[in-house]
């Protein structure tokens, strides 16, 4: 009995010893997450403060004789503060010169190496100046401590036309999420023009290769870091947003995406809302002429971005015609205009409104869409659409017995739309319409003809737009 009560409590103290030894082992652990997530932040905040930073430095300073100093060679003479802006001013110096520098202070390496990739851009191309460059930054140590280089391609490689595109074909196997916060660890933060052409072609390799981007996009769009490229203007501080230039590059890869069908219905209608939201610092993509992010966009996917440009119509006209007016000969002939249509307005009777209110969530998520678009009468039993072409704008009633009303732009924005519209009978002016047309027995084709005289023509591939 005395051996098995010794044995027992011998057990007993071996159990509460690794009870203890466990609690202590989470208590590291927690401590080690906390010490690593409170050195990201702290980290996070100096890679986005260093650019304000240079920038108030080189204010302080007598630049151009910097300058001088590094091009005829007198070092020695460059104060502190002038030694740390050498790097900054990398574009306005000579890659001989600077290699000179390096010699003397090669402390100045890692700062010359996050000052390339923050000035990384599409536009420097593969000039002779450029290689040179990019010689000259790849002879820096990779294993410097100051210099965090955790990017899976040389410095050299990163720096080059192809940089972004190499980055991203190395963690192609990694989700979006995980890429980005591996270039949070390397310093680029999203607030880097850099990173966003990594996302960017990381989103285009994934559709290359046949890939749903499904859960790239729903990262885009919930992740604080994410929407930092996306074109709302956001209201958090605690992530920088993306300059323009990286943005469209993102926005490019995402209707590409769309195009190939690399995005369920779900994710592709709220990256379709998110797209032309009101706080979007890219304005509306369906006015007659483009911002110049939408001309961007345009120019570099055109054919993807005019894809975008007519679902979105598209979808608004199909919403209207088939939730709010069951006119199905008004529908066909409309969808033939479908590449002359630059935009839509969908005003909705309160009665209805409120009814499909209560039953959005039915809707295919395409016409739910459409409905967080679509305003709301305060008025009225009848509801209206607006369809804008070049210059006139086209508005139909949901009751048969209205006629279809054809305003020029100028006069539909400041003398029916600003004094302010309540109901279906503000849009009906006739005194102030260019045309007024009825839908009585073979109305199409004397529509058509009314059309023409205006200059509004059938669509035919896309919505046209003015650069």
């Amino acid at each position: 009995m005395g051996l098995d009560a010794w044995l027992t409590g011998v057990q007993e103290r071996q159990r509460i010893a690794l009870a203890g030894l466990g609690t202590f082992q989470q208590q590291v652990e927690i401590g080690l997450r906390q010490l690593h997530t409170s050195l990201d932040e702290a980290q996070r905040r100096m890679d986005e403060r260093e650019p304000g930073r240079a920038l108030r430095v080189l204010e302080s300073l007598d630049v151009e004789g910097v300058l001088g100093k590094v091009r005829v060679g007198n070092f020695s003479e460059l104060s502190r503060r002038e030694r740390r802006a050498v790097p900054w001013l990398w574009r306005r110096i000579e890659p001989k010169s600077m290699e000179g520098f390096l010699r003397h202070f090669p402390e100045g390496w890692p700062r010359l190496v996050r000052q390339r990739l923050r000035d990384w851009c599409l536009a420097d191309g593969d000039s002779e100046r450029m290689r040179d460059w990019r010689l000259l930054t790849g002879r820096c140590p990779s294993d410097s401590r100051l210099l965090r280089w955790r990017l899976p391609v040389s410095i050299e490689m990163a720096l080059s036309p192809a940089g972004p595109k190499s980055v991203a074909a190395r963690w192609g196997d990694r989700p979006l999420r995980e890429v980005v916060d591996l270039m949070g660890h390397a310093g680029l933060r999203p607030a880097v023009g850099y990173s966003g052409y990594v996302v960017a072609e990381h989103l285009l390799q994934r559709c290359a290769a046949r890939q749903d981007a499904s859960d790239s996009l729903l990262y885009l769009l919930e992740a604080e870091a994410g929407r930092a490229w996306l074109p709302n203007a956001s209201a958090d501080r605690s992530v920088l947003g993306a300059p323009l230039e990286a943005r469209v590059a993102v926005i490019v890869a995402i209707l590409e995406c769309r195009a190939h069908g690399r995005i369920h219905k779900d994710a592709q209608s709220r990256i379709e809302e998110r797209l032309i939201a009101k706080d979007s610092v890219f304005g509306d993509p369906r006015l007659s002429t483009l911002t110049e992010a939408w001309s961007a966009v345009r120019s570099r996917s055109k054919q993807a971005f005019e894809a975008f440009l007519s679902a979105l119509i598209q979808q608004d006209l199909e919403f209207f015609f088939e939730q709010a007016m069951h006119e199905r000969d008004r529908h066909v002939f409309w969808l033939r205009y479908l590449g002359s249509i630059q935009s839509t307005t969908c005003w909705l009777a309160p009665d209805a409104y409120d009814s499909l209110l209560r039953k959005v969530r039915t809707l295919p998520s395409e016409q739910q869409a459409a409905f967080r678009r679509a305003r709301r009468f305060s008025k009225g039993e009848v509801s209206a659409f607006c369809l804008r072409f070049d210059e006139y704008s086209v508005i139909e009633f949901s009751d048969t017995g209205n006629a279809t009303y054809v305003y020029r732009h100028s006069d539909f924005s400041s003398k029916v739309l600003e004094p302010g519209v309540e109901s279906a009978n503000h849009l009906k002016r006739r005194q102030i319409a260019e045309d007024w047309l009825t839908h009585a027995s073979g109305w199409q084709p004397r529509f058509e003809q009314a059309l023409l005289k205006l200059g509004i023509e059938r669509g035919s591939t896309g919505p046209k737009r003015s650069r």
